[in-house]
C-alpha cells in the first residue's frame, strides 16, 4: 500500500504554533511530512525548535510585502495563487489524491489559499480548528469569510470543542471534535521551559494588541476611541506594553496615534518577542486588551483578565469566565478596567492531546 502523503500549509507563525503539536505527533510516530509556507508573514520556525526540533520549509512562495494594505494583500494572494501551479504542480504529479492530504489552519487568507490549492490539486483537504464562527462576515474580517469557505471546501474537519462542531453539524463531510484547541499543547510546552526575557522591569503592567484589519478598513474613529479609552481608563500605576511590529505601526499611523502613544510615558512599545518569552510577557500582566482571538484563547490558558476589543468573537474560551466582550460599550470598557482583577481564574491545566486525535484519525481515514 503506498504511504500517506501529509503536507502542511502555512501563512504565519501563530498557524505553526496551533500546528506544531500534530507536527510533532507525526515526528514521534516517523510519519513523513512537507511544509509549503505561503509567504504571507515571516514564520519563526526557530521560536518552535525546542518543541518541534530543527524544522525549515520543503516548498516557500514569495513573502508578502509587509505592510497593512488590502492591495498589498491582493497582489500577493493572486500572485502566489498563480505560481502554486508552477511550484506545486510537479511536487503532486503522480500522488495517490485518496491517500495525500493537504492540511491546513484557520482563518487566514493563507489558509483560504490553500484550501483552494489543495481543491484544485485533488488531495484530501483538512481544515484544524474549524467551526469557531462569529457569524457575522465582517468581524473579524476577512477572517469569518475565510474560515467559512475553508470550511466548505474541506473533506475532513477537526473542531476545538463540542460548540465548534455544532456550528458545522450541516456540512457533508467528517467531522471530528478533537477536545480543546491545539494551542494548548503549544502553551504547555512553554510553561516547561526557561524564558529569556526580565519581566519586572515593566513593573506593574498590561498588554494591548492591536493588529485587526477592521482598524483601518472598516472603523478608524471607532478603534482610535476605544483604544484611547483603554489607555486613559486604565489605572494610573499600570504601564502599557504595545508589541510592535510593522503591522501594528502601520495601524498606529492610520489611527494618528503614534505621536501620542510617543508622548505617554506610560506606553511602551516593545519589539516582537519568541513564544515561549511572548508566553512570560502575557503571564505576567495584570489583564490582557486585545482585537485577538488567539490572545483571548492564551489569556483562558493563562487565567488572565482578557477585555476583547471587538463586538463580536469566534471563540466560546473564557467567555463568562476571564474574558469580557466589550461591544463597543464604554461601560463594559470602563468596568473591566476598574475591576480587572474579578476575573482572574486558574491557569489551564489537562493532559489532553488534541493532537493525537488528529493524527490518529489520519492515519485511519
Amino acid at each position: 500500500m503506498q504511504k500517506k502523503r501529509i503536507y502542511f500549509f502555512i501563512g504565519t507563525t501563530a498557524e505553526l504554533i496551533k500546528l506544531a503539536p500534530i507536527i510533532k505527533e507525526l515526528k514521534i510516530r516517523k510519519v513523513e511530512f512537507k511544509i509549503i509556507t505561503s509567504g504571507q508573514n515571516t514564520i519563526h520556525f526557530e521560536d518552535l525548535k525546542g518543541f518541534i526540533g530543527n524544522i525549515r520549509p520543503d516548498i516557500s512562495f514569495k513573502k508578502k510585502i509587509n505592510k497593512s494594505s488590502v492591495l498589498h494583500f491582493f497582489i500577493w494572494a493572486i500572485r502566489t495563487f498563480l505560481f502554486s501551479f508552477f511550484l506545486l504542480g510537479k511536487e503532486f504529479k503522480g500522488l495517490n489524491k485518496n491517500n495525500s492530504y493537504f492540511i491546513i489552519h484557520g482563518d487566514t487568507v493563507s489558509s483560504t489559499m490553500g484550501a483552494f490549492i489543495g481543491r484544485i490539486f485533488g488531495l484530501k483537504l483538512v481544515h484544524i480548528e474549524s467551526g469557531d464562527l462569529s457569524f457575522n462576515l465582517l468581524e473579524p474580517f476577512p477572517e469569518e469569510i475565510c474560515r467559512r469557505i475553508n470550511i466548505y471546501l474541506s473533506d475532513i474537519l477537526f473542531s476545538p470543542n463540542e460548540w465548534a462542531k455544532e456550528n458545522i453539524r450541516k456540512v457533508n463531510c467528517v467531522k471530528i471534535n478533537t477536545y480543546h484547541n491545539t494551542l494548548v499543547e503549544s502553551f504547555l510546552w512553554t510553561k516547561s521551559i526557561r524564558s529569556r526575557i526580565n519581566i519586572k522591569k515593566f513593573k506593574e503592567y498590561y498588554i494591548l494588541f492591536m493588529r485587526r484589519q477592521e482598524h483601518v478598513i472598516f472603523r478608524k474613529n471607532w478603534s482610535k476611541k476605544i483604544i484611547e479609552l483603554v489607555i486613559q481608563n486604565a489605572k494610573p500605576n499600570l504601564n502599557c506594553l504595545i508589541v510592535s511590529n510593522p503591522l501594528v505601526v502601520s495601524i498606529l499611523e492610520s489611527l494618528k496615534l503614534n505621536s501620542y502613544t510617543k508622548k505617554n510615558s506610560k506606553i511602551k512599545l516593545i519589539l516582537p518577542l519568541s513564544y515561549p518569552d511572548f508566553m512570560k510577557l502575557m503571564g505576567g500582566a495584570e489583564f490582557i486588551a486585545t482585537d485577538g482571538c488567539t490572545n483571548q484563547l492564551e489569556s483562558y490558558l493563562l487565567g488572565k483578565p482578557c477585555l476583547v476589543l471587538r463586538d463580536l468573537t469566534e471563540q466560546i474560551e473564557g467567555l463568562g469566565e476571564n474574558v469580557v466582550l466589550c461591544k463597543s460599550d464604554k461601560e463594559i470598557i470602563k468596568n473591566f478596567l476598574l475591576n480587572y482583577k474579578k476575573y482572574q481564574t486558574k491557569p489551564f491545566i489537562t493532559k489532553h492531546k488534541p493532537s493525537k486525535i488528529i493524527v490518529d484519525n489520519l492515519m485511519k481515514y
